[in-house]
């Protein structure tokens, strides 16, 4: 997983993962969509809601690796939280941030500090 450190990141690289990432979300949301419709409860409405909602960590991970800069993420609106699930920890940030061939460990130190204030 990304927050393993498993790999190294430059910005085309996050690219081609923000890219992966939505393939596999529409290959998700289209089975579920095959299967509601053709199962025998096809006349009950289908959400996908809850395939995407699987996604929303990796989103805000990819969203982070394709920064231009760490403190680019102070502008988004996520919501940082250890208690919410879809939600990346100030922790995760850090180590997500880190991930990046080209950010600085000081920047990545005075984004973070932002955040948990």
């Amino acid at each position: 997983t990304l927050l393993r450190g498993c790999c190294r990141f430059n910005e085309w690289g996050a690219m081609l993962l923000s890219k992966q990432v939505r393939l596999l979300q529409n290959v998700y949301c289209e089975l579920v969509l095959e299967i509601a419709n053709s199962s025998e409860t096809a006349s009950a409405p289908v959400n996908t809601a809850s395939v995407l909602q699987q996604f929303e960590k990796v989103k805000q991970a990819v969203s982070i690796l394709q920064l231009e800069k760490p403190s680019d993420w102070l502008s988004f609106s996520y919501k940082v939280g250890d208690s919410d699930d879809t939600n990346l920890t100030t922790h995760e940030i850090e180590k997500i941030m880190n991930l990046r061939d080209d950010f600085n460990e000081e920047a990545i130190a005075r984004v973070c500090i932002q955040i948990a204030s």
